[in-house]
């Protein structure tokens, strides 16, 4: 049901990837873990080193984000914000992106100002710089708090799974309400933007359970 909210390319042969998630901090660690391994698997097939990931941010994204670049190990490259511009600007984000870079992420209701930042213009520049340098440098959306509100406000919006770089979503439930306490979510574009490697197939009930979490509490 998201990842249709979210106008993932989805046909009726291929099922939606995504998991449940203990709100949205766990979502963008798995989100990032994905995005790591994905970047890591790419340098190590081209003789390259991988010793030096980095993610670019805005300033004003939630401490979740530099609690993923500390605990895993990955540089976290934020661009200030200025006076009177309080998220990422999308041109200075990717002059900031080097081959290194795992992915840029968009904040859909900014954790400051509740502010929609410009992931088309995000994902237009980085289709260019992509074409020149050869990189595949991907968007991860984090829209805890504006997923549930701009496809019904703002259908026209182009933020999701439209834009060919948006690689992955995550979005809150128990923001919203109705919901068990607590639950996030985080959506893949599709089954070749989750690195099968980091997807565990348990058994414990009776058949087969793949499973891609930190929290093994649910």
């Amino acid at each position: 049901m998201i990842a249709h909210l979210f106008n993932a390319p989805l046909e009726e042969s291929e099922p939606a990837v995504g998991v449940g998630t203990v709100g949205s901090s766990e979502a963008i660690m798995l989100a990032g873990l994905a995005f790591k391994r994905k970047w890591q698997n790419r340098m190590k097939n081209a003789g390259k080193s991988c010793d030096n990931p980095n993610i670019v941010t805005g300033a004003n994204v939630q401490v979740c984000w530099e609690k993923f670049a500390r605990y895993f190990e990955v540089e976290l490259k934020e661009v200030k914000l200025s006076d009177g511009y309080y998220v990422l600007d999308p041109e200075k984000a990717v002059e900031m992106v080097d081959e290194n870079t795992i992915c840029v992420a968009a904040i859909l209701g900014s954790t400051l100002n509740g502010e929609f930042e410009d992931v088309k213009r995000l994902n237009d520049l980085l289709i260019a710089k992509n074409s020149e340098t050869g990189w595949e440098t991907p968007i991860h959306v984090d829209a805890a708090s504006g997923g549930f509100i701009a496809p019904f406000l703002y259908p026209e919006l182009e933020w999701d799974f439209r834009l060919p770089l948006v690689k992955s979503i995550n979005v809150s439930g128990h923001k919203y309400g109705l919901v068990y306490a607590g639950i996030g979510w985080v959506i893949w574009r599709s089954k070749e933007d989750l690195p099968d490697e980091l997807i565990f197939h348990i058994n414990y009930l009776g058949a087969d359970q793949p499973t891609f979490t930190l929290n093994f509490s649910k």
